[in-house]
């Protein structure tokens, strides 16, 4: 009686831009992993308010969150941030002046627990 339920999902990243979004969830296709997007259409209806309703939630079926956890720590985000660009402060001074929100440039979260462990041992 105490089994899991097959159907178990576990969270493994909270993600607030589009292109991280998008990244990840073609690295989880990549490795036949799947995963359920929670908030993904209110993040896609209004993107200001992504941040505050947490951003999208990446679930995958408990059986895969090793697996999902071992592909987000090879997940290297830094490259794709940059500093901010000349363009990048006429834009959100332009966005400011016709009182629109900036989107978010919040880093996702993962959820590794031992997986940044796990792979060091696996390349040691």
């Amino acid at each position: 009686m105490s089994e899991a339920a097959p159907d178990r999902f576990e969270t493994v990243a909270w993600v607030y831009d589009p292109s991280d979004l998008a990244l990840l969830l073609s690295l989880f296709e990549s490795e036949d992993i799947f995963v359920l997007q929670i908030g993904r259409f209110h993040a896609a209806v209004e993107p200001n308010l992504t941040t505050a309703l947490g951003g999208v939630a990446l679930r995958v079926h408990a059986e895969d969150a090793d697996d999902a956890r071992l592909v987000l720590a090879s997940f290297d985000p830094s490259p794709f941030r940059e500093g901010l660009s000349l363009q990048f402060v006429v834009l959100m001074l332009l966005l400011l002046v016709l009182l629109a929100a900036p989107p978010p440039r919040q880093a996702p979260t993962f959820v590794l627990r031992g997986a940044v462990a796990a792979r060091r041992e696996a390349v040691a």
